[in-house]
């Protein structure tokens, strides 16, 4: 049994932690903060995470107002060509709740002592203070830019999202994208009940929103020994928080 270091107790950090378990290796996660987190943006995930399957899910009703060109420069600008969400999951999918799924696998792995979790300042150069001794394999999950000193470019997009502000969406597990300049806000859900909107610029200060950043690519590959898992480990866009755990299984079987 090796022992294998995880950065960030997020969603994709359990995720992580969860695939080093099933494999019969032992996990450390090592983060900033031993409190769970808010889940500030996230909706639902788009498959079960193993071991997770009986966690409630439903169909969800995605649709645009507008164009999907109109979405991506309302958002994006024009200087991103990538795809958006409302190209990919326009119509109905299963969704899963990621809320209870992230609570069970923080009482099975962090309240059981399973896993343990390291609070550990995280800054530039987390590397150069790591408190393990040469860990067979280090999972990073946090910001990329966390992991060195050196500089490099990070493209991220800022948000604003907050839990409370439905905008007159009242459709159960149904995600309103709007790409037209009409409106201010270019998301709104309702998904397992969470209510959630999303803007590219500040909106109303009552409407108690927190900015977000959201990532797109980097040109950084420093610490090729790290493996990076997740949207923020990778720092690309269209990783999704259910790719973490069979990533993370690959990983361990090609590396330690």
């Amino acid at each position: 049994m090796s022992r294998i270091a995880i950065l960030g107790c997020g969603p994709a950090g359990l995720a992580a932690a969860s695939a080093v378990a099933g494999s019969g290796h032992e996990a450390v996660i090592i983060s900033a903060n031993a409190e769970p987190s808010r889940l500030y943006g996230c909706q639902y995930l788009h498959a079960p995470i193993p071991g997770y399957e009986d966690v409630p899910h439903v169909r969800v009703s995605y649709s645009l107002n507008g164009s999907p060109e109109g979405y991506r420069r309302k958002v994006y600008g024009d200087a991103w060509q990538g795809k958006v969400s409302p190209e990919d999951f326009v119509g109905e999918h299963d969704a899963w709740d990621i809320r209870k799924t992230y609570q069970r696998m923080w009482g099975d792995l962090i309240e059981s002592g399973k896993v343990e979790l390291w609070e550990r300042s995280v800054s530039h150069g987390v590397m150069n203070s790591l408190p393990l001794a040469e860990p067979a394999l280090i999972v990073s999950t946090i910001p990329a830019q966390y992991l060195c000193y050196k500089e490099h470019e990070f493209r991220g997009m800022s948000i604003w999202a907050n839990g409370s502000t439905s905008q007159g969406l009242t459709e159960k597990n149904s995600i309103l994208c709007d790409g037209t300049p009409q409106k201010p806000w270019y998301r709104i859900s309702n998904v397992f009940g969470y209510l959630t909107t999303e803007w590219k610029l500040p909106p109303p200060r009552w409407c108690n929103a927190v900015p977000v950043v959201k990532p797109l690519s980097t040109d950084c590959d420093c610490h090729p020994e790290i493996f990076r898992a997740g949207r923020y480990g990778a720092w690309t866009k269209s990783v999704l928080v259910h790719e973490v755990y069979p990533a993370v299984m690959e990983a361990i079987r090609e590396r330690v």
